[in-house]
């Protein structure tokens, strides 16, 4: 008779190698898609700071792009060096700002009067295809709006500021009395003493003769601001965005009509995490000299001092007008000198970072410079970050903290700015006349 068979299991060893065997697969599972996910989370990264780059440059490019369109060219582009929003002053380290003017070409209203207190539009001709069309403003016009009014055939102009909100249907627009050497020069503000001409409505009669129109410019601000979970504030936890501010009273969810105050909170978020914003600008030169390379710096030490609407040229008879005879406007000493409306690229570099640090990194450093010898004319003609030395307040610092960071730069060319005088608005039919 055969013994029975006896089960036999696994000794303490076996089960203790099988377990060490198989902890060790496990961990190198383990490993292997934690890596795999850092990879995934660090790419991911990368792409989201490059989206936010090129969407921020995309931005901006649009606005620099349509600068000077029918805008004197002395006022179509100002940049703010080293813009600080919370103290709305210059300080040194933080990134630029600038503000891009240009003329909206769907808007233009028939002059029936003009003073420096009013402007009353004529009211549009009944439309037979649409009888109950409003006859007075077709869009509403917010506290802030600048105005462009042209003298027939654009002999004399004037840059104006809305005062209060104008209702669709209205025919009267109010204007800011605020004169031009009170008027703020900011880019979370109404328009400047730039757009403050007000007065010259009742110095040239011409103003209120027939063929006078108004048309509409835009503003574009673009400028660099920390934010928090809860807005402005203190916190480490801060995120960058490249906010922008058109200069108007915005609506609310309570206040349709605006607040009656053109400040910070007027400002739209355009792109996250844009740490940097350096801007400069190439000028004309004459054809034997190479173009000047201007990074925009309120450095008192260098000349000129480019900082929103002060700025202060090397010739100062250069400040008394912007337009040039068309005979010689392309050789006139002016246009080759560093005068604003001698601009023909706005170059725009920006950082991107990432919203959150990665603790595996040290952080992309962004600040070094590489830079090529000077030119003859003292200009650097290459560097990362332009004029930007060591900031001084580590949140606008483009390196370190355990931050992925992109910079990507453009050059511009902005067409319009070789206008050299205005000019009216293309004429319509009689049904047609006006658009705003």
């Amino acid at each position: 008779m055969r013994p029975p068979l006896r089960s036999r299991g696994f000794t303490l060893v076996e089960l203790l190698i099988g377990g060490a065997v198989g902890a060790v697969v496990l961990l190198g599972i383990s490993l292997t898609f934690i890596s795999q996910a850092r990879q995934y989370q660090a790419h991911a990264s990368r792409r989201a700071i490059q989206a936010n780059a090129r969407q921020a440059l995309a931005f901006m490019g649009r606005a620099v792009r349509t600068a000077g369109y029918g805008v004197n060219p002395d006022r179509a582009v100002l940049a703010y060096d080293s813009y600080d929003v919370e103290s709305d002053s210059a300080v040194p380290g933080y990134p630029d700002a600038v503000v891009i003017h240009w003329r909206d070409t769907l808007f233009r209203r028939n002059v029936a009067s003009a003073n420096s207190n009013q402007i009353i539009v004529q009211q549009l001709p009944v439309d037979p295809a649409d009888p109950g069309a409003e006859r007075g403003l077709r869009e509403p016009l917010r506290r802030g709006q600048i105005l462009l009014v042209l003298c027939p055939l654009a002999r004399q102009h004037a840059f104006v500021t809305v005062r209060d909100f104008v209702p669709v249907g209205e025919t009267t627009i109010p204007l800011d009395q605020t004169m031009p050497a009170s008027a703020v020069n900011t880019p979370i503000g109404a328009p400047g003493r730039l757009f403050h001409e007000q007065a010259s409505l009742d110095s040239e009669a011409c103003f209120s003769a027939p063929g006078t129109q108004v048309v509409k410019v835009r503003r574009a601000a673009f400028y660099v601001a920390m934010f928090d979970a809860d807005g402005l504030g203190s916190t480490p936890e801060r995120t960058p965005y490249l906010m922008m501010h058109q200069g108007l009273d915005m609506p609310t969810d309570t206040q349709p009509q605006g607040d009656n105050v053109i400040d910070v909170n007027d400002s739209v978020p355009v792109a996250e995490g844009i740490e940097q914003l350096q801007v400069a600008y190439i000028l004309n030169s004459n054809n034997d000299t190479a173009p000047l390379v201007r990074g925009v710096t309120d450095d008192p030490m260098l000349s000129p001092n480019y900082y929103g609407e002060q700025w202060e040229r090397i010739d100062p008879s250069l400040l008394t007008n912007w337009f040039f005879d068309p005979s010689v406007r392309f050789t006139d000493a002016r246009r080759m000198a560093d005068h604003p409306a001698n601009i023909r690229q706005v170059r725009l570099t920006v950082v991107s970072r990432s919203t959150v640090a990665d603790p595996d990194i040290r952080g992309d450093n962004l600040l070094t410079a590489t830079e090529g010898a000077p030119l003859a004319n003292g200009t650097i003609p290459w560097r990362q970050l332009e004029n930007l030395g060591t900031p001084a307040i580590e949140d606008f610092n483009p390196s370190g903290r355990r931050f992925y960071r992109v910079l990507l730069r453009e050059s511009i060319t902005p067409k319009n700015m070789m206008m050299n005088s205005q000019f009216p608005p293309v004429s319509f039919t009689a049904n047609t006349l006006g658009g705003g």
